[in-house]
């Protein structure tokens, strides 16, 4: 005779979805601060159970009408507690269906080869034992998830959603077909065998799912280097550049002894007025040269002096370079090129010629070299996903910044950035080795 066990309670599969929301939700930008996200996860709770048990009065053909409820409600859940967008969050809801459904399968059958047939949850010790496993199932979850997400937004494609979507509603049917009807290849007739195969199937999807993440951050991964790589090798050709057209500079300063010279023997005033007014019109157009102790940071002042006057942007600088010696060519060009590169853009874009200033100071504070570009910027400062939003597009979209906190950070430093009284600031903080 075959054995006939008891399915997974409505209000322990409400319980797995909620806890498989809020792994994720603990990883992802959230909407309110602590006691607002104590609410509004109290609130799902109560959603997801309820939903789970009004699913139970459905009747047998509305079966997936319910699961259907269940998994809108997480959507709804994970989109109320988190700020990310709606694409994302029906990604993430898609991973914390699977979740749910391979935690709950698993302790479920735990469960009734232990206790089957005793009466299940409604005694002490096998509810404790379903808290406890739970509690360990989900923990693990969130220690897998956290470096997947570590509070920023997945950030997925039209394509991606609709590969988790599909991944999600394949495990969903192949473990449940079962349930459905045992005429199938890939069905089970005895029910430990069916939760047997449900089980499997469940942990199959998880791991492709975990496997699609894995392979979308490499991804990722590979074209922020290549595109950093990109950046850090266009400043270092700004910088030689820069270099050739300073070399350029000083050779022409030897011609100005000739020419002071030729200006000295002029005896005509109209002439001599004439010859000094392009002698002042040469200077004027080498005349932004710095001299700071750091050949590197010479180079990058200087041509961004140059543009700058040539741009109408007041352009300031006090810096101390020879404090910079232990910073390689490469990194030192980075941070100076991306950050002049964005405080010109961005002061670019003022209609009121009189604001477009520019600040630089570098200088030594308590074993620490601190390098701060200054800007006025008529907006406010906007944040997504925890980093600042630039108003660039494209594919080196705000990977000035993260080029630079990456250069800081190559030398046990940081890069911070502020906005005052309508001045944008970056600090770049290199301790003194």
């Amino acid at each position: 005779m075959t054995e006939i066990l008891p399915n997974i309670p409505r209000a322990v599969t409400g319980l797995a979805e909620w806890l498989a929301c809020v792994v994720y939700i603990v990883v992802l930008p959230r909407r309110w601060g602590v006691v607002g996200t104590v609410v509004t996860v109290a609130g799902g709770l109560v959603l997801l159970v309820g939903v789970q048990l009004f699913a139970g009065t459905l009747p047998q053909y509305l079966w997936t009408l319910g699961m259907g409820l269940a998994a809108t409600s997480m959507l709804a859940f994970v989109a109320v507690a988190t700020t990310v967008n709606l694409r994302d969050a029906g990604y993430v809801t898609a991973r914390a269906f699977v979740l749910a459904e391979l935690v709950a399968s698993l302790e479920w059958q735990i469960h009734t080869f232990y206790f089957h047939p005793e009466p299940g949850v409604t005694t002490l010790f096998p509810t404790l034992a379903l808290l406890a496993f739970y509690a360990g199932a989900f923990g693990a979850a969130h220690m897998l998830e956290r470096r997947h997400f570590d509070s920023t937004a997945p950030a997925v494609g039209p394509r991606m959603l609709a590969i988790a979507a599909a991944m999600a509603l394949g495990t969903f049917a192949l473990s449940n077909l079962s349930f459905v009807t045992p005429n199938t290849p890939f069905s089970g007739e005895l029910s430990r065998e069916v939760f047997y195969i449900r089980t499997l199937v469940d942990l199959a999807g998880y791991i492709a799912l975990y496997a699609q993440h894995e392979q979308l951050r490499k991804q990722r991964a590979d074209l922020e280097v290549a595109a950093m790589d990109a950046v850090l090798r266009t400043q270092h050709d700004q910088y030689l550049a820069a270099k050739r057209d300073i070399e350029a500079v000083s050779r022409a300063s030897h011609d100005l002894k000739h020419h002071l010279a030729v200006i000295r023997a002029e005896l005509d005033p109209e002439r001599r007025g004439r010859q000094l007014d392009a002698l002042e019109e040469t200077l004027d157009e080498f005349g932004a040269a710095f001299d700071t102790g750091n050949p590197v940071l010479d180079t990058v002042l200087t041509s961004k002096a140059r543009y700058c006057r040539s741009r109408g942007i007041n352009f300031t600088a006090v810096a101390d370079g020879a404090a910079l010696g232990f910073v390689d060519v490469m990194d030192l060009a980075s941070i100076c090129g991306n950050a002049l590169d964005n405080a010109i853009e961005s002061v670019l874009r003022l209609r009121d010629p009189e604001q477009r200033l520019i600040r630089v100071a570098v200088f030594n504070q308590a074993r620490f070299v601190v390098m701060k570009f200054e800007n006025y910027f008529d907006g406010e400062l906007r944040y997504e996903e925890g980093e600042l939003a630039t108003r660039k597009t494209g594919d080196m979209h705000g990977l000035g910044l993260k080029s630079i906190r990456h250069a800081a950070e190559k030398y046990g430093g940081e890069a911070t950035f502020s906005g005052r009284e309508n001045w944008f600031t970056l600090t770049v903080l290199l301790p003194i080795s």
